[in-house]
């Protein structure tokens, strides 16, 4: 009889694989990540099928995370100034907490390694939050252009603002309003 598959093990091997991912991108080999998780590289595959399983389940368990960071007291009846605030704090708030989380989502998110199929389930995750904030920027955004400001503009803008605060983290708030201010005013029609 087979043994029951441990979470912490499959824990242990997310954990490395982000850290890994994070550092390396997607190239990180499945023998690094088995070493950084202190598994033996055959317990990786008795986890994830092959190592594109192993990036989506990834992909999934990041997008999770930053999802329910968004998702907290998100201000569902609010201006979508205040919703787009309330988006950019966590985002900020997600990064400095989990920098290798961030870094590894981002490298993810350009991977095509990751398929359609998990980048549905994922935009799922942020229920209706994404929606609303669409419906209420559409007032203020050419919509055509509104994914190239969101998926582009906002994280390569976020991406510089973290690196600012990292240089200076007593100006946290400051850097964090600046970047966000920057941002509102650059996609007002």
């Amino acid at each position: 009889m087979a043994r029951p598959l441990s979470d912490e093990k499959r824990d242990a091997i997310l954990t490395a694989a982000g850290r890994l991912v994070a550092a390396q991108g997607v190239a990180a080999s499945t023998a690094q990540i088995a070493k950084a998780a202190k598994v033996a590289e055959g317990t990786v595959f008795t986890y994830f099928e092959n190592k594109d399983v192993l990036l989506n389940a990834l992909f999934v368990r990041l997008e999770m995370r930053l999802a329910a960071n968004i998702g907290d007291a998100f201000p569902a009846e609010a201006s979508a100034q205040e919703q787009l605030q309330h988006v950019w704090d966590a985002l900020v708030r997600w990064g400095l907490q989990y920098p290798d989380d961030a870094k590894a989502l981002r490298q993810l998110k350009v991977s095509d390694r990751i398929s359609d199929s998990t980048r549905l389930h994922c935009e799922g995750l942020f229920g209706g939050m994404l929606q609303a904030l669409q419906r209420k920027l559409a007032a203020h955004i050419d919509p055509d252009r509104l994914p190239f400001y969101l998926g582009r503009v906002l994280v390569n803008l976020l991406d510089t603002t973290l690196d600012a605060i990292t240089a200076q983290p007593e100006q946290r708030q400051s850097l964090q309003q600046a970047g966000f201010d920057l941002f509102w005013k650059g996609i007002q029609r």
